[in-house]
């Protein structure tokens, strides 16, 4: 019997029933696993159990679910140009869900009532969604692209040069919608694409990304290569803006550089941006008791108790600020934001309390259904 094949893309609706997904026992295992160009990744995997075994006894009653996550990591996942795999599980609900992303995920094997979606709170600001709509006037394909993964949705054959157009035009609306997109890209030739965008509203002409070279017998996999520039240009440009303002922040008093001073006022609860270099960690500690993160305390300066060491102090603390509703922007190659310490946080007003140490679900407790009424396949059995 050949293995059962789990797709790797992430619709909005399967984010929604993950982020919704509650369970009365702790039985949803979370794998966080970065993945290196050498393949390393399988003995970080057992490296993670063997510590999540001695640091929780709940795992042994969850053999299951390991087995299954080693499983698929060894003999499912193909890598390819992916950095990051999340993967939950949840055998006594029939639960298996799996996606990737683009870049490492800070590792982690835990256990609790809900999904560990953090990673995918702090992906969210960084990566549009992107429908994708390639038309002549004979054949039109659609797609939807996230996290660099392709999905193909819908294909039709017509004669596109008359009032169907408008029909292809409200479709491709109607998906939009209905998926969640961010932008919305247009690949056709420039008499086509003046005919179809003349019927889309003004809110998705706003988000509209015009294509000329893509056409709909395309290669999905040039698709995908095409957004990902697209992608990666706008992020470049991004980045330019977000730097800029923050070193002009960081002279006037307005911003903070610096893993110690970032660290610090994360928990004080004034941040509103957090700027981290991509790739970049550091060991820290951690208080087991609190929850107080620094960069190098023995021992807790809030309540005094001997503190843990922590891998990766940066990845936890971009882990926190996504969970708290604070942008989290990642820096790719630049000297003047490297030279001023790789990162760094534009503050604002302080919070009347502060913020929780350990970072709490904002999932939905909506329960969802299928159309015809069935429960979810994320849906835990009453």
């Amino acid at each position: 019997m050949p293995p059962e094949k789990h797709p790797l893309f992430l619709s909005a609706e399967r984010a929604e029933a993950l982020a919704a997904w509650f369970s009365s026992d702790p039985n949803m295992v979370s794998l966080h696993l970065p993945v290196d160009p050498a393949g390393a990744y399988p003995a970080l995997l057992e490296k993670l159990e063997r510590e999540a075994r001695a640091a929780d006894a709940r795992f042994n009653n969850l053999e299951r679910d390991l087995e299954r996550l080693s499983r698929y990591v060894r003999g499912q996942f193909v890598p390819a140009e992916r950095r990051g795999l999340c993967a939950f599980s949840c055998a006594k609900h029939g639960v298996f869900e799996v996606f990737a992303t683009p870049h490492a995920v800070h590792a982690s094997l835990t256990v609790s009532e809900r999904p560990d979606l953090r990673p995918l709170a702090a992906l969210a600001g960084g990566h549009p969604r992107f429908l994708v709509l390639l038309a002549d006037e004979r054949r039109a394909r659609l797609l939807e692209i996230y996290l660099h993964e392709p999905c193909a949705l819908e294909e039709f054959e017509n004669d596109f040069s008359g009032t169907a157009v408008a029909k292809l035009a409200a479709r491709a609306e109607a998906l939009s919608r209905r998926r969640r997109a961010d932008r919305f890209v247009l690949g056709a030739e420039p008499v086509f694409a003046s005919r179809l965008s003349a019927h889309l509203s003004p809110a998705l002409k706003k988000n509209l990304i015009l294509e000329p070279l893509l056409e709909p017998d395309r290669p999905m996999e040039a698709v995908t290569d095409r957004i990902v520039h697209n992608e990666r240009e706008a992020h470049k440009l991004r980045q330019t803006v977000l730097v800029q303002h923050f070193l002009d922040e960081l002279r006037q008093g307005g911003a903070v550089a610096g893993l110690e001073a970032s660290a610090a006022a994360l928990q004080q609860g004034c941040v509103k941006l957090l700027l981290i270099r991509d790739g970049y960690t550091k060991m820290g500690r951690c208080c087991p008791a609190c929850g107080r993160l620094s960069v190098d305390h023995r021992n807790c300066p809030w309540c005094f108790r001997a503190t843990d060491s922590l891998l990766d102090l940066v990845g936890e603390l971009a882990d926190r600020a996504a969970a708290a509703g604070i942008k989290v922007f990642r820096v790719r190659e630049s000297a003047p934001f490297d030279q001023a310490g790789s990162i760094g946080v534009e503050l604002g007003t302080p919070i009347a309390a502060p913020r929780p140490a350990v970072p709490t679900s904002r999932a939905l407790r909506a329960r969802y259904a299928t159309k015809d009424g069935r429960a979810s396949p994320l849906r835990p059995p009453r």
